[in-house]
């Protein structure tokens, strides 16, 4: 039988060891971390090393109350488990908190933070609704017949439960969350539509396989989880409209044309667009979308470079394009991926060597 020395000694191990990767967490990975969730959550900067200092103190404390659960852990699954707690605690401790100081203000219950995330109906996140209301059979609020019971008019009823949908989180930044994830979900079932039907050239490069039915199944999880308002019908229509278009390669300018149309400022959308709109070899519209996506600061220079080559090869100007791309290649000599264009379509040597790094 151990004594109780011999015991505390044995557990020494395992909490040890866990505070070793705790302190390289917080030291390394933390700090980039918590900007970015602060970033997105609209902590203001002032606050960042108190939240430093604090969201150390809690992954100390799950280091050691779980020390032999951390150490058996791989390490993406620990920094994974520790961003989680790092989220989890801002929203807890600045976001709910804001909230809850902003629906005192205008008189709502304090209980607003208890709720869950935005679904697809306000009016049943309420937390003590003023008013009956009435539904559908589909579940959705009757704007008419719920304003007659009332006995206020339709336009005031809706300005109201409009109110309703802002205290409980639908708000602008909520749709264009969603709208940027749905442009997305277009964007990547379109590419791998490309790319399946080889109607896209690629620089040679290791890329996971294209996979239509696994972005369809995405696509069908962001279509569930729109909320069911007037202000997202535009998005649910879309949704719709994508789910059933044919899985042909063709189906893929139509995607894209509605991800720029939600995206707008997506330069991935563009350049898919573009890439869509020169295999379908519409040089005019490509063009287009090439103006539009040069215009923003995410498209990198080498791939502009490269698509305004790929417009001149495609109007018939292939001197023009090798030009182009000759004179891109001076400019950045280091970029990779200028040079393997430029090996693809000979103007250079295979055997020359390479820079080693590419221009970010």
């Amino acid at each position: 039988m151990h004594s109780a020395t011999e015991a505390t000694a044995w557990d020494d191990g395992p909490r040890e060891r866990a505070l070793a990767h705790c302190r390289a967490f917080c030291a390394r990975l933390l700090p980039a971390a918590l900007r970015r969730v602060a970033a997105w959550k609209g902590v203001p900067r002032r606050m960042h090393a108190d939240l430093l200092e604090e969201l150390g103190q809690e992954m100390v404390v799950d280091a050691l109350a779980h020390a032999a659960e951390v150490v058996a852990l791989p390490p993406r699954a620990r920094h994974l488990r520790w961003m989680r707690l790092a989220d989890r605690y801002i929203y807890r401790h600045c976001v709910a908190a804001r909230r809850r100081i902003t629906t005192e203000r205008d008189g709502a219950p304090s209980a607003l933070d208890e709720l869950p995330a935005p679904g697809s109906q306000p009016w049943q996140l309420a937390p003590t609704p003023a008013l009956e209301v009435a539904t559908l059979a589909n579940g959705r609020c009757n704007l008419a017949q719920t304003a007659a019971r009332a006995g206020v008019p339709t336009r005031q009823m809706r300005r109201e439960l409009d109110r309703v949908a802002t205290r409980c989180g639908s708000n602008p930044a909520q749709q264009e969350f969603w709208r940027a994830r749905l442009a997305e979900g277009l964007v990547g079932l379109a590419a791998d539509l490309l790319r399946a039907g080889n109607r896209v050239f690629l620089l040679p490069r290791a890329r996971p396989a294209p996979d239509v039915a696994a972005r369809r199944r995405r696509l069908r999880r962001l279509a569930r989880h729109l909320p069911l308002q007037p202000a997202t019908r535009a998005e649910r229509q879309i949704a719709r409209r994508c789910l059933r278009t044919g899985i042909a390669p063709e189906a893929a300018r139509a995607l894209l044309a509605d991800a720029t149309e939600l995206a707008p400022h997506s330069a991935a959308a563009w350049g898919w667009r573009f890439e869509a709109l020169i295999a379908a070899g519409e040089a005019g519209a490509a063009a287009i979308a090439l103006r539009h996506g040069r215009r923003l600061a995410a498209l990198p220079a080498a791939t502009s470079a490269l698509a305004r080559a790929r417009l001149r090869e495609a109007r018939g100007d292939r001197v023009g394009a090798v030009r182009l791309l000759r004179r891109a290649l001076a400019r950045r000599p280091r970029d990779l991926a200028l040079r393997a264009a430029a090996t693809a379509a000979g103007l250079v040597d295979s055997s020359e060597s390479a820079p080693q790094k590419a221009t970010p």
